[in-house]
């Protein structure tokens, strides 16, 4: 073989491996080797071609069409397609090898190239840079090839591809052999291709085994550059050319030299990238994209708040988001609101940097949602949380709902407030109740009005639910004409309530009545001009009311500290205690010299949360009489204090003087103090200690120092009602509003399961009271005991001595008595509610089966069946803790006496359960029917299981829910928002604000050791309470959006407009009804009334119409004019009507007579709604208008009277 020259052999080498590649497919889009070239193309050709000739013939500076240097990979190009990649790597002993390839894109080619890059090298190459550098020297490559495309080599002659050759087995066996057994190459670098995504279908084929390649390739290739038929002439213009290819390669050589004079290498990490220019930086993959995606989120923020939009831009999602969490401040206006959303949004986006020119001020407003906006999404929030509801009812698989309902009026609308009640179970398997509050929509106030108003409110909630699904469960009010025990059948009669369903009445207005009952008949009501207890109360609290008006309760506290800084220290005060209130004078002086007592601390916590009391207001009464008996040393000096300090004509004055003159009230003459004032009383209301009564040694040792007298009268009455209350009334009235332990602390005002043994429990404890008057010997009452020994005996009850107080506590257990057999025995006892017992106490409700088998069989008839005598321990009923022993016979003889058990075993509610009921009978243990654990098979007992969880459980027992939901309203209606509103309010409250109040104190208190620790929990706040809401606010929304989802949108339509539009309202359909009545009225006949021709003018008293109170004195000699005045206006003082010379009108002080004229001219003004000028408190009324003919006729002498002291 003739020897040719380096460039020639090498330019003979390129063209042969090309053509190997082109003719080839399979070995497209892989590495090959020098080596494995080298040996191939050496047997092929007859020559000895190294790899390093095989390297070269690739180098940078060939030619331009095959040539373009991309990092340290070049690429060579024909035509469009990529034709060949040269690749160099660098092992990590410092040598090189070069592996050559033909690949249809760039992509295919650096594919293999990382992959084999990582494996010689570790080295990660960064997408990024790669991109970088592929632009700038694209650049540079077109810049270097249009330089010399007028000087371009032409294509060489010869066109024709050789034939191919295959070569022969001991080749490839060479091949292979150099390959394994190269010292140049670590044995860890993969000498065969590496795959790609481009030639995944081709099966790799590895650099030794190219028994596809022409074996004549190399030779025909050589054979070109022979001088065979060639002339001088044009061997010299080929050795020209190869001088220009070697000229153009020296300076592509010398550009790229000048061109790394710009970059550096950059190390990252354990990575060095080489080349960077220095207009470039390098960083990592992932910080990178970090950087894009904070990118992307400002390009976000900037098109929310993008100049010109000028509406809400944020997603539905989120609008129903910002509406819900809203509601956190629902007593807020919503211009507050979207302002606060608005500036939050400004806050942010100014912190990050962005600037007026950037997002405007204008333009955050415009984006943020406005007051319509957030008012609209609040019914959208309503109408997903109803669903989601529904959607939980439907999945639960229950057959039951309870509904509660409950009226009050706020801001002129009278709300009808409806909520359903049913048995669900929580995250961990265990039964709880689940609540859906449907509306809180106005409605009239009859009986048939307000059953027509819940039809229409449950008509839209049932379209979601599923057919199957009853309301068997009632519980209202008692009284009025929404009562419970009056709309109950006309639901049934509508068809909206099951026509076996039941109906409770709410046990807290059941126990506050027969408490309110006995009070009024044993002592007294309170009210205007009233000398009872609970006037004095009233008083007491209103007092420290009306200085914390003042001056807030920093003011009060100064005031108790410098109070008591003095009682503590002055002999004159002390003598004066000791003199009117000789047994509360010395429980005082007790708690100061007691270490343990902090009396200022002490007083100052009682003013806190001070309530007026009401008895129709639940526990009010009982909790200010326990203040009033705590503070009763402090109560009467402070408002000695104030009758010193204030002006006869301020009404603290007035209010202090009544206090004054209540608690220094005799039931016989005793010498008074000088500054008592005997002028009535007024308003006033207030909590209690936590501890009640005076509980000291010392004041038990002072009942027997009291003499006869010493005692006032309503001091006496205080200690006995805060003794029955603290004894009795109040724990059990508490234990009625805690949650049901079985049923999670949801659960609260659901006690029907428990409430039939209570009925039993609370009978028999009031009996032990009674009985032999026992309740005397308690050491409860021992301070009303103590008492008694200063009270004289006066032979007569009238004049309000010892028989007095003897009769009056008798008459208080009597009327007790009566009113709790009426409001809670009868009822709980019934037929009706009697069978509620099978989920209270396992043995209670043995027996109970037990005596309905008896029945069913005929043994009650035979008188063939007793009761167990077996006793059992009731425990957590009265009190956490506490249990209460009681034989089984005594309990259901009292619980059965008036029920009928042939009724109730035809009664749905048992005898779709009674085969269960009975079977359970037949177990060697006394089953519990909540307790599956203890159940010889998993679902024995599941239909009794079920009636207790879906019926029993969920039916309230009392309106506690309901009636937080009403003072609730109250706050939504100062911001003015109306009826429609205040219903979508209530529904996001009860669902989503409710629910994770609870569960947040429950996780919280979880977090504590004891009892009193967690006790202490009553919210969670801060941060953790942020968090923890909007992470449940989102949770419960998503949930509420997958159930709208799955409904569909047409019932999503339906149950949003019932929300949003006014004339779905029951008060529009009512509405028109009265304009309908209104026009049928109009075309009546005229019929005149007596009472539409009645009345005198009335005349003002600057013309004579009236007269000054100021103008009665004594020495005017005109209270014969008063008392003819109070005989005619028919003013009854203690219930007993005052006449003209009678006492003790007959003997009547003229002060008391004007006070008297004052509470009555206000009780007027109010009866015909009318308002002075000086305002409608009875304390501001300073003249009366003339009813009898005596003060007619003193209006002359009046008004002559005033007319000489004007001149």
């Amino acid at each position: 073989m003739p020897s040719l020259s380096t460039g020639a052999l090498q330019k003979a080498t390129r063209k042969a491996i090309v053509s190997l590649f082109n003719d080839n497919s399979t070995l497209q889009n892989q590495f090959f080797t020098d080596q494995a070239l080298s040996i191939i193309l050496s047997e092929k050709c007859g020559v000895d071609i190294d790899a390093d000739t095989v390297a070269k013939a690739f180098a940078a500076g060939g030619e331009s069409r095959y040539s373009l240097q991309f990092k340290d990979m070049s690429i060579g190009y024909e035509g469009e397609s990529i034709l060949f990649v040269y690749k160099v790597y660098k092992l990590p002993n410092d040598n090189y090898f070069t592996a050559v390839g033909w690949f249809d894109s760039v992509e295919a080619a650096e594919a293999v190239n990382v992959d084999i890059r990582r494996q010689v090298t570790g080295i990660a190459i960064e997408n990024e840079v790669e991109e970088a550098f592929k632009k700038q020297l694209k650049k540079d490559h077109e810049k270097k090839a249009k330089n010399k495309s007028a000087n371009k080599r032409p294509p060489s002659p010869s066109s024709e591809k050789p034939p191919s050759k295959k070569p022969s087995a001991a080749t490839v066996a060479a091949a292979v052999e150099q390959e394994q057994t190269s010292n140049e190459q670590p044995a860890d670098v993969d000498q065969t291709a590496a795959p790609t995504p481009e030639s995944s279908a081709n099966a790799p084929v590895p650099a030794a085994a190219i028994a596809t390649a022409t074996p004549e390739l190399l030779g025909n290739c050589v054979r070109e550059e022979r001088d065979e038929g060639v002339s001088i002439e044009e061997a010299g213009e080929m050795e020209r050319a190869e001088n220009e290819e070697d000229a153009s390669n020296q300076r592509a050589d010398n550009e790229r030299k000048e061109y790394t004079k710009n970059c550096r290498d950059v190390t990252i990490g354990k990575d060095t990238v080489h080349n960077v220019p220095y207009s470039l930086d390098v960083v990592q993959k992932n910080y990178l994209s970090s950087l894009r995606k904070k990118a992307k989120m400002i390009d976000n923020l900037m098109e929310l708040f993008k100049e010109g939009r000028g509406k809400t831009v944020f997603q539905s999602r989120y609008l129903r988001f910002l509406s819900a969490v809203s509601l956190q401040n629902s007593g807020g206006s919503d211009n507050g609101t979207v302002t606060l959303i608005a500036a939050t949004a400004l806050v942010l986006i100014r912190s990050i940097g962005i600037t007026e020119s950037e997002i405007s001020t204008e333009s955050i407003a415009n984006g943020c949602p406005g007051e319509s906006t957030i008012a609209e999404y609040e019914y959208h929030v309503a109408a997903h949380l109803v669903m989601m509801q529904c959607r939980r009812i439907n999945l639960s698989g229950v057959k039951y709902l309870t509904m509660t309902t409950d009226g009050g009026q706020r801001k002129g609308c009278e709300h009808m407030v409806k909520v359903f009640h049913f048995g669900v179970t929580d995250k961990d398997g265990n039964p709880t109740i689940g609540h859906l509050a449907l509306d809180v929509d106005t409605c009239g106030k009859s009986s048939a009005e307000i059953a027509a108003a819940i039809k229409k409110s449950v008509a839209p909630i049932k379209s979601l639910l599923r057919p199957d699904i009853k309301i068997n469960g009632l519980t209202g009010d008692s009284g009025g004409g929404g009562a419970v025990q009056h709309i109950h059948p006309k639901l049934i009669e509508l068809g909206v309530m099951d026509k076996n369903s039941k109906y409770l009445r709410c046990i807290m207005h059941a126990l506050s009545k027969p408490f309110e009952n006995a009070c009024k008949s044993a002592f007294g009501e309170q009210g205007l001009g009233k000398c009872t207890v609970f006037q004095l109360a009233y008083s007491a609290i209103t007092l420290f009311r009306k200085l914390n008006e003042q001056g807030g309760l920093e003011l009060v506290d100064k005031y108790s500290s410098k109070l008591l800084e003095v009682l503590n220290n002055s002999e004159g005060w002390e003598a004066e205690g000791t003199e009117m209130f000789p047994q509360a004078m010395n429980a005082y002086k007790a708690k100061i010299d007691d270490d343990d007592h902090d009396t200022i601390k002490e007083f100052t916590k009682d003013l806190r949360n001070l309530q007026l009391p009401v008895m129709t207001r639940w526990k009010t009464v009982p909790k200010a009489l326990e203040f009033l008996v705590d503070n009763w040393v402090p109560t009467y000096f402070m408002s000695v204090v104030i009758i010193q300090k204030e002006g006869s004509k301020s009404a603290l004055y007035q209010i202090a003087c009544d206090i004054v003159s209540l608690m220094t009230l005799r039931p016989a003459p005793v010498e008074a103090a000088s500054n008592a004032d005997a002028n009535g009383s007024a308003p006033s209301s207030a909590p209690s200690s936590e501890d009640g009564n005076i509980d000291t040694a010392a004041a038990a040792a002072a009942a027997p120092t009291l003499q006869k007298g010493d005692t006032p009268i309503l001091l006496s009455q205080a200690f006995f009602l805060v003794a029955f209350s603290k004894y009795y009334f109040t724990p059990w009235f508490d234990s009625g509003m805690q949650p049901d332990p079985q049923f999670g602390s949801d659960s609260h005002g659901h006690n029907s399961r428990l409430f039939v043994q209570q009925t039993f429990l609370m009978r028999e404890e009031l009996d032990e009271m009674m009985g032999d008057n026992k309740w005397k010997e308690m050491p409860e009452f021992r301070h009303y005991i103590a008492s008694l020994a200063g009270l004289p005996s006066l032979g007569d009850v009238k004049k309000g001595g010892l028989e007095f107080m003897n009769k009056a506590t008798d008459t208080f257990f009597r009327e007790y008595n009566t009113s709790f057999i009426k409001h809670i025995e009868n009822v709980w006892t019934s037929t009706m509610i009697l069978p509620y017992i099978i989920g209270g106490h396992p043995e209670l409700a043995h027996e109970f089966i037990r005596w309905l088998r008896a029945s069913d069989d005929g043994d009650l008839a035979a008188d063939n069946f007793a009761w167990s005598t077996k006793e059992i321990e009731i425990e957590n009923q009265k009190s956490y803790g506490e249990s209460h022993e009681c034989r089984i016979d005594a309990c259901m003889i009292c619980l059965t006496k008036n029920a009928d058990p042939g009724v109730i075993l035809e009664d749905s509610f048992i005898a779709e359960i009674k085969d269960s009921l009975f079977e359970s009978l037949e177990s060697e243990e006394v089953v519990n029917f909540l307790d599956r654990s203890r159940w010889q098979q998993a679902d024995e007992y599941d239909p009794v299981r079920k009636r207790i969880c879906e019926v029993v459980a969920p039916h309230a027992s009392q309106q506690q829910r309901i009636e937080c939901l009403v003072q609730e309203i109250n706050a939504m209606a100062r911001t003015n928002v109306k009826e429609a509103r205040r219903t979508v309010r209530v529904v996001i409250f009860v669902t989503l604000n409710h629910p994770y109040n609870r569960e947040s104190v429950d996780k919280k208190r979880e977090e504590r050791s004891t009892m009193k620790e967690k006790l202490k929990v009553k919210r969670v706040n801060g941060t953790e309470r942020i968090t923890g809401y909007f992470n449940h606010v989102e949770g419960v929304l998503a949930e509420a959006e997958k159930a709208v989802e799955e409904a569909g949108e047409q019932k999503y339509k339906d149950i949003f407009d019932h929300y949003r539009k006014s004339d779905n309202k029951t008060s529009a359909v009512e509405r028109e009804k009265k304009v309908q009545g209104f026009e049928a009225a109009t075309e009546k006949p005229r019929n005149i009334t007596k009472n539409q021709r009645r009345g005198d003018i009335f005349i003002p008293i600057a013309v004579g119409g009236g007269i000054a109170l100021s103008y009665f004195a004594k020495k005017r000699k005109n209270e014969s004019v008063v008392r003819e005045e109070i005989a005619f206006r028919e003013i009854k003082l203690d219930n007993v009507q005052l006449r003209l010379n009678e006492p003790p009108l007959e003997t009547m002080e003229l002060d008391k007579m004007k006070v008297l004229l004052q509470q009555d001219e206000a009780a007027r003004l109010a009866r015909n709604d009318m308002v002075r000028e000086e305002g409608t408190s009875w304390m501001k009324i300073n003249s009366v208008d003339p009813l009898s003919q005596a003060m007619k006729d003193e209006v002359t002498n009046y008004l002559a009277f005033r007319n000489a002291n004007k001149n």
